[in-house]
């Protein structure tokens, strides 16, 4: 078999709870205790991240900023590059400096064994800075510490600082010089658009005053929320992004009246009456009348229900009137105002999308009448050059954002309390968990149970017993939570190449969305010339997986051949349902919510988390009406508002990300797959939340497809399988069977919102839209298909 046995430290997480009839008072004692030491482990890693940090700070290099020094990166890193030691050595030692350096061991002037000239020389100088305030404090408490608990804490702030810090900063230098690069050429092919005319936009954008930044001075969003120049020159009320889609209160009240009209009287028809409503403005205004006394007019039947024989006019005219008087009194209208603008004033439909939504009764915003003025003071040849700019601002006003650097915090960012060997003892039959607290002797132990090891869970209970490296305790709330983690070998692979090589080409070699198809052929190539069948000419198998807004499908290939499709048991409205049970269809209004069957498979569905929506906004409003009262409060919601409730949606999704991972792997398991490939989302941004309408907002709250992959890998790999992304960009609009792009959006669109097919415009192929979408992804894959650029 090819590929080696790679190991990988999973964790196991499960809520401690009382022993067997120990009271519950006794039960709080333990956890509060417990709790101390969780918060004084968190403020302890995070005093000795911020004194590691003012030692980069010291040895601040402009072309390495992820760098610490000689010093520091011996402390993170904890061996030299030319150390052949063990990493029991290497820790010994890392600790041995970091004692000389606190002054809890003051004996020999440097460990033994320190030879690196280099090395020596930055501990000697380190030695000789005085510490600060914070860090003879950290000093003092470091040295009533065992010399074990002081190295897990040195490790535990140097894996954080290494895995939240280093990591990023690495990362962002490589998205910034590909970002440069990508900037240079843009740039390069429009000439027209100079430095100088790039300036002078520019300078526009920093003398406008934003009402989203309390009316200061300057605009830095990158995709300003104004309205584009030539649109803005038809001196008309239509803007983008007043209202909600492009569209006045009035224009959303519409919708609602035709759908509360359709109530009350089944044979309203909103087409008839609006052409009747139109004609009934355009008479009043030629007659110079009001409505009521329109409908009292003999003149009025024949001019609008000319075509209607002479005895269904009057019906026609008690209809429209009976309309008509309900729709000024639905929209709060007067004759005044609707006679003043000669037409009923706002749009008759709302489009799927603001571009497709062309009101007219929109007025711009104030930051688009500002905006306006001053592109007035611009010449003809420089207005020409407005929309090239936008689209260089929105992608190359400035570059990738530094990553931001958070210290460990037992409330908003905690870091869980780490129970090293000699630290715990752990019962699994009996679920008993004991732990040894940093102020306790040897032999007394915190005795806590737990919820019993989940049945069915690999590796089992008794396969684990003796595998648990060290238990790590966090807290949810009040609630405590015990990791248990464990190595477990990872089955081989046939690919000897490793996901960690594949996620190093992903992430350092090609970070930009740009570069998707580079990473792509660089992935092929590698898992290709890896791939050892073993024993026989076995196929490599391949499983294409594509998830939708709606449901999710997969795509089984051997090499480049479409076996079959497989429906995936992971529906976003109704999760892990393999059909859509009929009483959820009805459940938008239902409450309390329908009863399941015990055997049913509970998921994230999206009524539930509706109602949870509905409820912070209502909340949002009814706050921010209570702050605006005062002047010194902000109107806005601040972080501790809803909190639990967002916690729970954030619980929720997190559930159905890995519900959704563990059916895709045990699909590619029963396939026998040796690859499982998604559509890359990197680049994927959301509209804007106030573009959208309430729905779409409920579904999008749901939109994890980045957390499932992430999953995927995690439960792929320890089964021998590996993980990649191929570009995504229109994957759902192009043809399995014969690869041509749609060009009929609108039938596209009708089918799959419709009956879930993709109809092929050209050869005729028809499928399930999100079988078409997987069996695409295999193709692209291997080649066969090539998607049209972002």
């Amino acid at each position: 078999m090819g590929g080696s046995r790679y190991k990988q430290s999973r964790t196991l997480v499960r809520r401690l709870c009382r022993l067997p009839g120990e009271d519950f008072a006794e039960f709080r004692q333990k956890v509060a205790r417990l709790r101390q030491h969780f918060e004084q482990f968190n403020l302890d890693v995070s005093g000795l991240c911020q004194w590691l940090m003012g030692m980069r700070k010291r040895n601040a290099d402009p072309e390495k900023p992820e760098g610490f020094g000689s010093l520091g990166d011996y402390l993170l890193q904890g061996k030299l590059d030319d150390s052949a030691d063990d990493e029991d050595q290497c820790d010994r030692r890392r600790k041995d400096v970091f004692d000389h350096l606190a002054g809890i061991d003051v004996g020999p002037p440097l460990p033994s064994g320190m030879e690196h000239a280099r090395l020596r020389q930055a501990i000697m100088h380190e030695f000789q800075i005085p510490p600060t305030t914070s860090a003879r404090q950290l000093f003092s408490r470091m040295s009533t510490k065992s010399p074990a608990h002081r190295l897990v804490l040195l490790k535990a702030a140097s894996e954080w600082i290494i895995a939240r810090f280093q990591r990023g900063m690495e990362n962002w230098q490589r998205q910034h010089r590909q970002w440069a690069q990508e900037k240079s050429e843009w740039e390069a092919a429009h000439p027209d658009l100079t430095p100088e005319v790039r300036e002078r936009f520019t300078e526009i954008f920093k003398n406008l005053h934003d009402p989203e930044n309390s009316g200061k001075l300057g605009v830095r969003r990158k995709n300003p929320r104004i309205c584009p120049g030539e649109r803005l020159r038809q001196n008309m009320d239509n803007c983008i992004y007043a209202g909600q889609k492009g569209h006045g209160p009035l224009c959303w009240r519409y919708v609602e009246f035709t759908k509360q009209r359709k109530k009350d009287d089944p044979h309203f028809n909103p087409d008839g009456f609006w052409k009747d409503a139109e004609k009934l403005v355009r008479f009043c205004v030629q007659f110079k009348t009001k409505p009521a006394n329109a409908f009292l007019s003999s003149a009025l039947p024949a001019t609008l229900f000319e075509k209607l024989p002479a005895q269904g006019r009057g019906q026609a005219v008690n209809r429209l009137k009976a309309n008509f008087n309900a729709y000024l009194q639905f929209m709060g209208l007067n004759h005044e105002t609707i006679l003043a603008q000669k037409r009923l004033p706002h749009c008759r439909k709302i489009g799927k999308t603001w571009e497709e939504s062309e009101c007219r009764f929109n007025p711009h915003t104030e930051l688009c009448q500002q905006y306006r003025q001053a592109l007035g003071q611009l010449d003809e040849s420089t207005l020409a050059q407005e929309k090239t700019y936008r689209q260089w601002r929105k992608l190359y006003l400035s570059g990738p954002r530094k990553p931001q650097f958070h210290y460990p915090s037992s409330r908003r960012l905690p870091m869980p309390k780490i129970f090293g060997a000699d630290f715990h003892r752990i019962d699994l039959d009996g679920s008993i968990l004991r732990l040894r607290l940093d102020d306790m002797p040897a032999g007394q132990w915190l005795e806590l149970g737990f919820i019993p090891w989940p049945n069915g869970y690999h590796p089992s209970r008794g396969e684990v017993a003796k595998k648990i490296t060290s238990v790590h305790v966090n807290f949810i709330g009040s609630r405590a939570r015990a990791g248990f983690r464990f190595d477990v070998p990872h089955k081989n692979s046939r690919f000897s190449s490793s996901q960690d090589e594949l996620d190093r080409l992903r992430s350092q070699v090609f970070p930009r969305e740009a570069q998707d198809r580079e990473f792509l052929h660089a992935a092929r190539e590698l898992l290709l010339k890896s791939f050892d069948p073993g024993q026989g000419p076995a196929p490599r198998r391949l499983l294409a997986v594509d998830l939708g807004e709606t449901g999710a499908a997969a795509g089984v290939f051997s090499e480049e051949k479409h076996e079959k499709d497989i429906a995936l048991e992971i529906i976003k409205i109704d999760t892990h349902y393999a059909t859509v049970p009929e009483i959820l269809k009805k459940d938008m209004e239902k409450k309390p919510p329908p009863k399941f069957a015990e055997d049913d498979a509970r998921g994230l569905r999206r009524q539930h988390v509706a109602r949870h929506l509905a409820k912070i906004s209502a909340g949002a409003a009814a706050i921010a009406g209570h702050r605006a009262s005062g002047a010194s409060v902000p109107a806005t919601l601040e972080t501790h508002d809803f909190r639990s409730l967002k916690r729970h949606i954030q619980w929720m999704i997190r559930d159905w990300a890995r519900v959704s991972a563990a059916c895709i792997v045990a699909a590619a398991e029963k396939e026998n797959c040796d690859l499982i490939v998604f559509e890359s989302m990197r680049g994927f941004r959301l509209p804007g939340y106030d573009q959208i309408e309430p729905d779409k907002k409920r579904r999008l709250a749901q939109f994890a497809f980045g957390r499932v992959r992430r999953k995927v890998v995690e439960k792929a790999v320890e089964r021998g399988m590996r993980v990649v992304t191929v570009p995504y960009f229109k994957s759902s609009q192009v043809c399995a069977q014969c690869g041509s792009p749609q060009e009929n959006l609108g039938l596209w669109r009708k089918n799959k919102t419709r009956g879930h097919k993709f109809k092929c415009e050209k050869c005729k192929f028809e499928i399930d839209s999100d079988a078409n979408a997987a069996r695409v992804l295999g193709r692209v894959f291997w080649g066969k298909v090539e998607l049209p650029e972002s």
